[in-house]
């Protein structure tokens, strides 16, 4: 039996594929003889078929019209623009890093509250905000040296009770 195959192969492979190629894709015509012969070799009965030429020409036929058909249905409902994978991407952080910002800023704003509320707003306005002195104190009404004193005072606080480690780079500037 493999004998028969490897005669068929050698003797309709070439213009097998040749066929295939002018059914349908070029770049696919390699995969359908191949499947074309993976069919016939997986025949039940390969003594059974009266013209293997045929069989193989008839199923390499089957298989470019199942393969046009393919690409029209996907022609038809794809995107006319490429995807851009990234996009698809959650960017949300792992669940774990998510608890552990969300336990910090609770701890920050606890011991900020800590705080009287003139501080307080004066830390925010300057180190969340991005304010100057001078903008801050015209914001709450005090002098630029107060709104000074004050950024000063809950930072001293914070890295008091929690650390300089823990305040980063992103809120010194």
């Amino acid at each position: 039996m493999n004998n028969l195959l490897d005669i068929l192969f050698r003797r309709h492979k070439k213009e097998l594929l040749a066929f295939a190629e002018r059914q349908s894709n070029v770049n696919i015509a390699e995969d359908i003889t191949q499947e074309a012969f993976l069919r016939l070799m997986q025949h039940p009965n390969l003594a059974a078929i009266e013209n293997h030429r045929a069989y193989l020409f008839k199923t390499a036929a089957n298989l470019s019209k199942n393969a046009y058909d393919h690409e029209q249905v996907r022609s038809r409902y794809a995107p006319n623009e490429a995807i851009d994978l990234e996009q698809l991407i959650c960017p949300l952080p792992p669940l774990e890093s998510a608890i552990a910002a969300q336990q910090q800023i609770e701890c920050f704003l606890a011991v900020l509250t800590q705080l009287p509320e003139v501080v307080q707003h004066a830390f925010i306005l300057s180190k969340l905000d991005g304010l100057s002195y001078p903008e801050v104190a015209e914001a709450l009404g005090i002098s630029g040296k107060s709104a000074q004193r004050y950024v000063f005072k809950a930072w001293q606080h914070l890295i008091q009770h929690l650390g300089n480690d823990f305040l980063g780079d992103n809120l010194t500037g």
